[in-house]
């Protein structure tokens, strides 16, 4: 497909996604005007004031979908993200924090398989998820509130909240309509898009099948090293082919195994490759682009000059591994010969490596900074006043 359609596509999808959008959100309002006309002031200021609490709930019923799904197919959770709520697993244990993330606070979750068996049926499932769980939470809440024999009206405050009920209702609809629509913008796919893709077959469901091959490998505890090769290949073929955007990702995993091998011109070969098409890559996860560069040419090519300019390009986030940061800032720490900051963030960086989602990226970053604490950098000492550049 060439570019042009490729562009052409995304556009009809996103329009599509518009004109959907707008006629539920035209009919919403409606229902708001009308409502509002008939309704006391108290009322009207109560719904307002609950609507955002409301749509938490809602996308929080839908991400939820997916993680029961993801369990039903033998996921493993990782991270639930709503709003400004967000819950991720640590050492086994689930822990609640407080999302500074503003691209993934209009919700996530996060579910990883274990192994790689039969995974287009089971990513199916887990992609539909979400989109169910929206028309239940519809169906469910309209039921209540059609349910006129069971609401005294002359009460203020069972109106209210049979209002609320419609709210909900009206909410998650919208939510299943959007997430359940198939269409694509960027790298990004709706549920319904991503189900369709596997049941079309042929180089689209190829493709995918082999990226979350590659993905559950690693996250799984599958080092690069030992990654599939051939099919790193065959998928990076299919991508170009299709003119796929999450092709983008698999430079990085093809940079992650030259690198493990210890082959680090081909390394920063495949990492160029990544950086070059950045821009693809969403605007949570980009900033892993530019530590990924910080970090190689720290440690690995001891360039200061070119690390310190993806440094100070990169923001932390939410989706981004804690480890990593750590481990860059090591890296740094070692280029400058500083070994007691080095020695701090080593050890820090090797608490957060069991928190990493790719527990393969971990085993292999385990052993880089390892050998990094094992040798001296050959860096000149004329340089270790040049600032390190952006703190974290």
């Amino acid at each position: 497909m060439s570019t042009q359609k490729k562009k052409i596509r995304s556009f009809a999808s996103v329009i599509i996604l518009m004109v959907a959008g707008g006629a539920i959100g035209y009919l919403g309002a409606q229902w708001g005007i009308s409502a509002a006309k008939i309704m006391p002031g108290l009322h009207v200021a109560i719904l307002l004031f609950a609507l955002i609490p409301v749509y938490f709930v809602v996308v929080g019923f839908h991400e939820g979908g997916h993680v029961a799904a993801g369990i039903w197919m033998d996921f493993e959770f990782r991270m639930f993200v709503i709003g400004p709520f967000l819950w991720e697993k640590e050492n086994g244990q689930i822990k609640f924090k407080w999302n500074t993330n503003v691209n993934v606070s209009g919700g996530m979750a996060i579910c990883l398989p274990r192994d790689s068996e039969n995974l287009s049926n089971r990513f199916s499932i887990y992609a539909v998820g979400g989109p169910i769980a929206s028309l239940i939470l519809s169906g469910f809440t309209f039921l209540l509130y059609a349910i006129k024999g069971a609401w005294a009206e002359s009460n203020e405050w069972l109106t209210i909240i049979r209002e609320l009920l419609f709210m909900t209702s009206f909410l998650s609809l919208f939510i299943f309509a959007v997430t359940a629509l198939p269409f694509h913008t960027g790298g990004f796919y709706s549920d319904g898009a991503r189900v369709i893709r596997f049941m079309r077959g042929g180089d689209v469901a190829r493709f995918d099948l082999l990226l979350l091959t590659i993905i559950t490998g690693s996250a799984s505890g599958i080092r690069p090293r030992d990654l599939p090769i051939p099919e790193i290949l065959e998928a990076k073929e299919l991508a170009e082919k299709l003119q796929a955007p999450m092709g983008v990702y698999l430079h990085s995993y093809h940079y992650q195994v030259e690198l493990d091998t210890s082959d680090i011109e081909n390394a920063e070969v495949h990492l160029q490759n990544y950086v070059k098409l950045a821009d693809d890559v969403p605007g949570g996860i980009r900033n892993a682009v530019w530590l990924d560069a910080a970090f190689f040419y720290a440690a690995m090519k001891q360039d200061l000059e070119k690390a310190e300019f993806y440094w100070k390009q990169f923001e932390p986030s939410a989706l981004i591994p804690k480890a990593m940061v750590l481990a860059t800032e090591a890296a740094f720490s070692w280029l400058k010969n500083d070994k007691s900051a080095f020695e701090e963030k080593y050890h820090d960086a090797l608490r957060e490596l069991p928190n990493m989602l790719d527990k393969g990226v971990a085993i292999a970053l385990r052993d880089q900074l390892e050998e990094l604490r094992n040798r001296a950098p050959q860096y000149l000492t004329t340089h270790a006043d040049q600032p390190i550049g952006q703190a974290i």
